[in-house]
């Protein structure tokens, strides 16, 4: 209490000029220390803002490649399903089957070339090349579909060229999967 009736004493010793002098010191600081305030505090609610709209668009990523993770997880146990009813399904079989069904063997350019391929460390990619001459439009699209029905194996790559007599020669590649543990031979 001694230092406010100092304050007051003093106060009241001034002139009006110093007076207003020292009121204005004690306002404009007053006030200059309420804008610093009302800046650094608007600073902070900008730079939080900024923060929390980085962290909302990583939390929609993440979001996003949980789902894919979901998805790849569910595709993952789909296969390997499909893989475990058959374990000593072989592609080559499967595709002199064909041949043999829709009578391709003498339309064939050359014997089919099987490769293995290592994927992510979990599969083998097996691919089967097969080429074929003089086809009509109607035992391609039967061939096809007779792979497509076969949930074992995915055609990779079909290539189409027409040739002079309305007939198409047919470059096709058919591949299959099997688990890296599998040491079965093709």
């Amino acid at each position: 209490m001694e230092i406010f009736e100092k304050l007051q004493t003093k106060l009241m010793t001034l002139d009006r000029k110093e007076f207003y002098r020292y009121a204005g010191i004690y306002f404009g600081t007053v006030i200059a220390l309420t804008v610093l305030l009302v800046y650094f505090s608007l600073a902070k609610v900008s730079s939080l803002k900024s923060d929390l709209k980085k962290l909302n668009n990583r939390r929609s990523e993440v979001q996003l490649l949980l789902k894919k993770l979901k998805d790849v997880q569910r595709q993952s146990k789909e296969v390997n399903e499909v893989l475990a009813e058959d374990k000593s399904f072989r592609i080559l079989n499967f595709f002199d089957g064909i041949v043999a069904q829709y009578n391709l063997s003498e339309k064939k350019k050359r014997d089919a070339d099987v490769s293995e391929e290592l994927l992510y460390k979990r599969y083998t990619e097996i691919k089967l090349t097969a080429q074929f001459r003089q086809l009509d439009m109607e035992t391609v699209c039967k061939m096809l579909n007779e792979i497509e029905q076969k949930t074992r194996v995915y055609i990779k790559e079909l290539s189409l060229s027409k040739t002079k007599g309305g007939t198409l020669d047919v470059s096709l590649t058919i591949a299959t999967l099997k688990p890296q543990s599998d040491t079965t031979k093709i």
